[in-house]
């Protein structure tokens, strides 16, 4: 999400918790900057149907924290922003906003948990090593690197194109940006003209890329099991992907365009309640290279086994051949359907009954 719409969506949800539609005295970080990008941002949304929607949205969400802190004795008069300073950083567990003992994080319609490279999903998080940041070689190349070249010199042939970057790697060695720009356009033309030949050539590198990202996944993960033999060895692993902190922390904001406002449970009392089992990661046909996560856990009181995906899409950052590989984590579940969640709307009707 950019910049303008984080801010926006943070202020808007404090805004509403001190149930105040413009008093931002009432918020600690808030600079006259940030007063002017929110305002920018609610007259936007403001022209629109859409816009005006979310802002309802994020506004019901913010009443509903509210409603739960009175609930507990908690009158919401001051606001720490702590979103703002990690904006454009990365950290495994949100927190952008603090009222006394209580944090709040703030997600709209965030479907994209993690945003990194394919090096940091697939070989680093599986060794439990976080936040590394690691570009590497192109993954395409490293994965399926005949797949391709093949697929590259047939969108050459098709093209016409006769020049001096017969191949995938004098392409990238190509220091024009315009002229890769260019061919990754016409690229993208031939696909929407459904070649038949194009698109079974890049189906082969899709196949081959998300079946090798498995393996390396899985083949990295049982290297960090069998040297870290403990039971909970593990969870760093699902706490990263599943942001679950030290504390019992509120996640609110939207999903589908629909208010929401949860509690995740701390680390402790997951632990005294779940076992984290597994992970494995399994290849998805799509229409691009996709990785499925799957998360396997024992419910101790029933012993139940169950599981939860997220879904990990493999591509070019700028189009077809364009800029190195990049692996987004999409979440497949609601922040409410966890069994670790607890809503609020259910949590403040059970008070009043």
């Amino acid at each position: 999400m950019a910049r303008e719409q984080t801010i926006f969506s943070e202020i808007c949800v404090a805004l509403s918790i001190v149930d105040s539609e413009m008093d931002f005295s009432l918020i600690e970080n808030i600079t006259k900057e940030d007063e002017n990008i929110y305002l920018k941002e609610l007259e936007k949304r403001g022209k629109t149907k859409k816009g005006a929607l979310s802002i309802k949205a994020l506004n019901l969400s913010g009443a509903k924290i509210r409603e739960y802190l009175i609930n507990k004795g908690v009158t919401p008069q001051n606001i720490i922003w702590t979103g703002k300073d990690k904006i454009t950083g990365v950290v495994s567990v949100a927190k952008d906003l603090e009222i006394l003992n209580f944090r709040v994080s703030i997600k709209e319609n965030a479907n994209v948990f993690i945003n990194g490279s394919p090096i940091t999903v697939f070989e680093d998080l599986p060794q439990g090593l976080f936040g590394q940041k690691k570009r590497g070689e192109d993954w395409f190349i490293k994965t399926a690197k005949q797949e391709l070249e093949n697929y590259y010199r047939l969108c050459r042939k098709t093209l016409g194109i006769h020049d001096k970057y017969e191949t995938v790697e004098k392409f990238y060695a190509n220091k024009d940006k315009l002229y890769k720009k260019e061919f990754g356009k016409k690229v993208a033309d031939i696909h929407k003209d459904k070649n038949e030949y194009i698109l079974l050539a890049y189906k082969k590198v899709c196949d081959k890329v998300s079946n090798i990202s498995s393996e390396i996944f899985n083949q990295n993960l049982s290297k960090f099991k069998a040297t870290n033999t403990s039971s909970i060895a593990l969870q760093p692993i699902f706490h990263y992907f599943f942001k679950i902190n030290g504390i019992k922390y509120i996640i609110a904001g939207t999903e589908k365009n629909k208010p929401f406002a949860s509690l995740l449970e701390d680390s402790m009392s997951w632990t005294k309640k779940y076992s984290f089992l597994n992970i494995i990661a399994e290849p998805k046909s799509a229409g691009q290279p996709e990785v499925l996560l799957t998360f396997l856990f024992k419910d101790k009181s029933t012993n139940t086994i169950f599981k939860i995906s997220v879904k990990v899409e493999i591509r070019w950052s700028h189009g077809k051949f364009c800029g190195n590989p990049e692996a987004k984590v999409y979440k497949q579940w609601s922040y409410m359907e966890l069994p670790w969640s607890e809503n609020l709307w259910i949590i403040i009707k059970n008070h009043l009954n």
